[in-house]
């Protein structure tokens, strides 16, 4: 629950910024135009429900903390859970920051950044909850390089999503045309190298998650780690056309959410993918102690 409460949260966001509502509530926080409930119409009513959701969102994470160590978690766990901590109070005091300095690009970029952070992290909780409750993945013999390519992925990813927000709360998306940029391929404007350069980030990332799928195919990798990455490339896929039709209709804002959507849920499908490879690297070396020990018979 928690774990959809902020995509949904993240993609909401997406919205509040593409309809221009991120000043909804004026330069106050936490109260909105100086009221703690107020008039709910128009831009307001935008930026005061996605403040709303973000309080449950942190309630529930609260109530998630207070849940692991109540259950004397490992010390892994223990951390990740204050790790969930860290990076909620992060959330709330640059939400905070990007209102009282008037949305700069830079400030709600990073606020973007953390907010991924914040889902990985619960992605990775629950992950591990289900590997100690006995789920475990089957064994794959590729697991380490499966590990470092999924490093590569989610850098560039990262990379992709920071270039892109900025890149939007700049106004840049404009810059170029769907397929050029300017009179040519080669910008000759600072926003226009900055869209081409998120532009070759995103096909760098996608020729490479369309290449590990291929690889994972073709050498018969695990069963969950081929959905997972086919699942990836059919997300990628829809991102490519959705990138395309947001800038046809000048950043109409339903493709432009859809568009951070995509993103998000690509976000998440890789990292849970490699938390999953993270499980299955476990197990062998887990496995592999036990069999290097001597056996006894009663």
């Amino acid at each position: 629950m928690t774990i959809i409460l902020t995509y949904l949260l993240i993609v909401f966001g997406g919205y509040v910024a593409s309809s221009e509502s991120g000043m909804g509530c004026g330069p106050e926080w936490p109260l909105c135009n100086g009221q703690v409930i107020p008039i709910l119409e128009g831009d307001t009513l935008i930026e005061f429900a996605h403040r709303v959701i973000g309080a449950i969102l942190g309630i529930i994470t609260v109530a998630l903390f207070l849940k692991i160590k109540k259950s004397r978690p490992e010390q892994d766990l223990k951390s990740a859970s204050w790790g969930l901590m860290i990076f909620l109070v992060l959330q709330i005091l640059l939400g905070a920051v990007v209102v009282l300095l008037d949305l700069p690009a830079i400030i709600v970029s990073i606020h973007l950044m953390i907010a991924m952070l914040f889902l990985a992290n619960l992605i990775w909780i629950w992950r591990r909850v289900a590997v100690r409750n006995g789920n475990q993945p089957s064994l794959h013999k590729n697991s380490i390089a499966v590990l470092s390519n999924l490093n590569v992925v989610l850098m560039l990813l990262m990379l992709t999503l920071f270039l892109g927000a900025y890149i939007k709360h700049q106004a840049y998306g404009l810059a170029c045309g769907w397929l050029d940029c300017g009179n040519g391929f080669i910008p000759a404007s600072i926003p226009g190298m900055f869209q081409t350069g998120h532009r070759l980030l995103a096909g760098a990332l996608a020729f490479y998650i369309f290449f590990l799928t291929y690889i994972s195919i073709k050498k018969k990798w695990n069963a969950g780690l081929q959905n997972r990455l086919m699942a990836a490339s059919l997300v990628v896929m829809g991102q490519i056309l959705i990138g395309i039709l947001t800038i046809i209709s000048y950043i109409e804002i339903s493709w432009a959410v859809l568009h951070l959507a995509l993103g998000t849920a690509l976000f998440a499908f890789v990292f849970e993918a490699r938390v999953f490879a993270s499980s299955v690297k476990s197990m062998e070396t887990t496995l592999k102690v036990v069999k290097s020990k001597p056996q006894y018979l009663d």
